[in-house]
């Protein structure tokens, strides 16, 4: 009799125990079901934030090109405009077009070393501020910081009173290590210049297709002649 009663209460406990498992397991899906909606819930409204960010960013830029073909579209004279999506620029007077290239713009912000940097070329409207024949590029410090290297606490001079090709010629003859000890570099950035915002030139370089540049418009050297002589100091430049 004993043992019978043992039987009975451990299966009544086994019974228990399963009703105890199942209802869990059933509460269990059903907390997985509500986490599995929200989380969608949550997907779908950060992707229609995302695509509505991109659509506000789509329609500044319209609104920022139209603004700028609107004055275009009443201007005399000779301007200079640039599109930095297509990489195309346009030397024009009044709406004759005078002569047109490729160009390489600025690839945007990065971080160098721990460091964000703005290298985006800036949209609007400017002007040639200045033209520069043989100018000389004088390195910032992202310059060595790109390269991984601490910025050198004393740098090599030049001659006094060197000119401009004796300067390359000098440059030229250092050793690799000792070029990296120059703050200021003849000839890299060409024979003519033209200077359009703070610290944003159009001039020549070899690598001159997209988003290439720290901010600055990179063209040809026969290009960068042509704006030289094309184009004076005051003339409008818009850029889009």
């Amino acid at each position: 009799m004993f043992w019978k009663i043992i039987a009975i209460l451990s299966f009544v406990g086994v019974l228990i125990i399963g009703f105890w498992i199942v209802d869990n397991s059933s509460m269990a899906s059903v907390g997985n079901d509500k986490i599995s909606i929200l989380s969608n819930r949550l997907d779908y409204l950060q992707s229609a934030f995302f695509e509505n960010e991109i659509v506000r960013a789509g329609l500044h830029y319209r609104v920022a090109k139209l603004e700028l073909e609107l004055d275009m579209s009443n201007r005399t004279g000779k301007y200079l405009v640039i599109d930095r999506h297509s990489g195309h620029f346009w030397v024009r007077d009044g709406n004759a077009v005078l002569y047109d290239g490729m160009c390489g713009v600025g690839k945007g912000n990065r971080f160098v070393l721990g460091r964000e940097y703005d290298f985006e070329t800036p949209a609007g409207k400017m002007k040639v501020l200045r033209k520069i024949k043989d100018p000389w590029w004088h390195r910032p410090n992202w310059f060595w910081y790109e390269k991984g290297m601490k910025v050198p606490k004393k740098f090599i001079q030049y001659p006094r009173g060197v000119s401009f090709e004796r300067a390359i010629s000098f440059y030229n003859s250092l050793s690799r290590e000792d070029r990296l000890r120059v703050r200021a570099v003849p000839g890299s950035l060409g024979k003519y210049a033209i200077q359009i915002a703070n610290g944003i030139y159009i001039h020549y370089n070899a690598h001159r297709r997209g988003r290439v540049s720290h901010g600055c418009i990179r063209v040809s050297r026969n290009t960068a002649k042509k704006l030289y002589y094309l184009l004076k100091v005051g003339d409008p430049v818009y850029v889009f």
